[in-house]
């Protein structure tokens, strides 16, 4: 299968609207917060929204985006990255182990 299924309503995967709520809900409980610290109406309303842009533009990163040359979500992508560094191991040359590898300690 080369792409993710749309079961809600035909337009979103379960992923997406999963990135969707949590975005949503994240915004949603901090920007009264925001709004309260500014005694004027316009200025709180541009700090709520200065505010909400970087949550909303990280959702929608993870949620719609693709990096197209591995064909991957950029979650995905962003995971396999960071799960990187323990994937490394110890490599070696020949079919003998080392001295070191063998020690029973």
């Amino acid at each position: 299968m080369s792409s993710e299924q749309k079961t809600i309503l035909g337009v979103l995967s379960k992923r997406q609207l999963i990135y969707l709520i949590g975005g949503g809900a994240l915004i949603y409980s901090y920007i009264p917060f925001v709004f309260n610290l500014f005694p004027n109406f316009f200025i709180a309303l541009i700090a709520c929204m200065g505010s909400a842009l970087p949550v909303a533009a990280l959702t929608c990163l993870l949620a719609f985006l693709k990096k197209e040359s591995l064909h991957l979500n950029y979650d995905h992508y962003l995971l396999i990255k960071h799960q990187y560094k323990t994937q490394i191991g110890v490599w070696r040359k020949g079919k003998t182990p080392k001295e070191w590898m063998m020690s029973n300690d």
